[in-house]
């Protein structure tokens, strides 16, 4: 299977006039390959899970909301020992979809309030790319600075840390010999 370049990695696309009325719960599973591409995008040593249920309803006029728990088992470099390191990461999705013209109401000022709620994505030509999505919250929940459970900086390695501190001058030491000098 060779992949074009604007496909995701993790590809499952919903036709939206196909769900039922009343929405559809869909489990998403990435196989070796699927995992192997994300990894790789999301600059991951190892993916080796990536499974999300995922529950597509009717919202507003002629949207879709999606809601669901999406599971990865990762491997990640820990930033403090440069070791690899797996972990389990899980989060929740939910995000809402509108037809563009549907997105926004035909107004002359533009206003924008911080808090308010995400503005909707689009239904791409009817179709929404739930998979695409599951990679994309995989990317926002992962650690930037990952760090293996029990690395605290200066534990890198205790051995060679040791041995630099005996050879690193004396801050004061070289002030008493000055002061022993005069």
């Amino acid at each position: 299977m060779q992949m074009q370049a604007d496909t995701p990695e993790l590809s499952r696309v919903v036709e939206v006039a196909n769900l039922a009325p009343l929405g559809e719960t869909i489990t998403v599973t990435a196989d070796r390959h699927e995992c192997s591409s994300v990894a790789h995008r999301l600059y991951l040593v190892a993916l080796h899970e990536l499974s999300g249920r995922l529950t597509l309803e009717p919202w507003r006029k002629g949207g879709w909301r999606v809601t669901g728990l999406v599971h990865a088992e990762i491997e990640q470099l820990c930033v403090v020992t440069a070791q690899e390191f797996r972990s389990n990461c899980s989060f929740d999705i939910d995000r809402h979809y509108l037809h563009e013209k549907d997105r926004y109401e035909q107004t002359e000022e533009i206003v924008v309030d911080p808090f308010s709620d995400d503005e909707p994505d689009v239904i791409d030509e009817g179709r929404i790319d739930i998979g695409e999505l599951v990679v994309e919250g995989l990317a926002l929940s992962l650690d930037p600075y990952p760090r293996m459970p029990g690395a605290e900086f200066g534990d890198v390695h205790p051995q060679s840390d040791r041995n630099m501190d005996e050879a690193k001058p004396k801050p004061f030491a070289v002030l008493s010999k000055l002061q022993r000098s005069e």
